[in-house]
């Protein structure tokens, strides 16, 4: 009996052993599946955009056999996906300085890299590419698929159906120096003055099309696309960046952007006038916008209405007005800045991934003065 009773006493240890085991292995596995939900939550914005730009850059890479659009988008991507990463990382008065870094590193390489062709270098030799609306216009009108008809067809017209505006937020190198001057709180829109960017859409391609067509400025003009598509290696390699026509399109219309920019800002003390009246590309980029499936999402279980996210957005956007209608952020001006998710106090916005789409655009209006 008593070897028997010391037989039954070993086996409810070793179960209870067993059963310790088990618990703690299943522990284990749930705090395995806890850091993973917290890892994705907190960077789910980076791994989405990494996924984009990188499936992007290997797809154009295998199709068109070119190495270059694997570096390029390679770039691109990592860059972005720099900001985004320490985005969460930083403390909540310091995110902005994420998006500021992306702005600088994408930024500056496309204008300088692409715009000035200084990429090229790689392959001893420079290729400016006018990156501007009217280069798009010139290179699709030549049937050619390649410098500014890419990056348009990624960038602002499918791409916005990812990701929404986040190239106005992100990486485009006139919001980058916008972004520094002094007036970051809108003092809301002007009501009309936001066609005047359709205008200018308009008279933009209208000046492409009559250059073509009318002046025949195409590819076979030795004053036109053809002189400003060659690129230049060699002992003149640093003063030939100059004689190239698309350079100077790309140079002078930015110096153009960027004045208009600056000017407006002073007069309407506002750092983004120049995207919500004046820039020329927002039209194509709201088309896609509209059905993108990244966009801000207000929890109203945890939002205590204090307004501080409206006051913080830079386009006037009336983020309180869609969550009160149980809706995400569907404006088409919302440039994915994320400045109403790092000024929150509730911790109650965040981006979101799914398909829908919104007609109503709720914004904030200047009060006549």
């Amino acid at each position: 009996m008593k070897n028997r009773s010391i037989g039954v006493e070993d086996l409810e240890l070793e179960t209870s052993k067993t059963d310790k085991t088990s618990e703690t292995s299943e522990d284990q596995i749930e705090n395995r599946r806890s850091s993973f939900r917290v890892f994705y939550k907190k960077y789910s914005t980076l791994l989405y955009i990494l996924t984009i730009f990188y499936s992007v850059a290997i797809t154009l890479w295998l199709v068109l056999d070119e190495i270059f659009y694997l570096i390029n988008f390679g770039i691109i991507g990592t860059s972005i996906g720099l900001g985004f990463g320490l985005w969460p990382v930083f403390k909540r008065s310091k995110k902005h300085i994420a998006r500021r870094i992306s702005q600088v590193l994408v930024g500056g390489y496309m204008f300088f890299g692409l715009g000035f062709g200084l990429i090229y270098l790689i392959w001893g030799y420079i290729q400016p590419e006018n990156m501007q609306l009217e280069g798009f216009w010139f290179w699709l009108l030549a049937g050619q698929f390649a410098a500014g008809v890419i990056h348009y067809s990624i960038a602002k017209i499918f791409g916005p159906t990812l990701f929404g505006r986040g190239w106005c937020g992100w990486t485009c190198w006139t919001a980058a120096i916008l972004d520094l001057l002094p007036w970051k709180k809108s003092p809301g829109r002007k009501k009309l003055w936001g066609h005047l960017r359709y205008v200018l859409f308009i008279l933009s391609t209208l000046l492409v099309i009559i250059l073509v067509f009318v002046f025949n400025y195409t590819l076979s003009s030795t004053t036109g696309i053809l002189d400003f598509t060659g690129s230049y290696s060699g002992p003149d390699l640093k003063s030939s960046i100059f004689q190239i026509h698309e350079f100077w399109w790309f140079f002078i219309g930015n110096l153009f952007y960027f004045a208009v920019g600056i000017a407006l800002a002073i007069v309407l003390k506002d750092n983004r006038a120049f995207c919500k009246y004046v820039c020329p590309i927002v039209p194509l980029m709201k088309v896609g916008s509209r059905a993108s499936i990244m966009k801000i999402a207000v929890d109203t279980e945890k939002c205590i209405q204090c307004g501080a996210c409206e006051k913080a957005c830079p386009m006037d956007i009336k983020i309180l007005t869609y969550a009160d209608k149980s809706s995400r952020v569907t404006s088409t001006e919302c440039i994915q800045c994320m400045e109403c998710i790092s000024v929150c106090p509730k911790s109650a916005i965040k981006e979101t991934f799914r398909f829908d789409i919104g007609f109503k655009e709720y914004l904030k209006l200047k009060e006549a003065s």
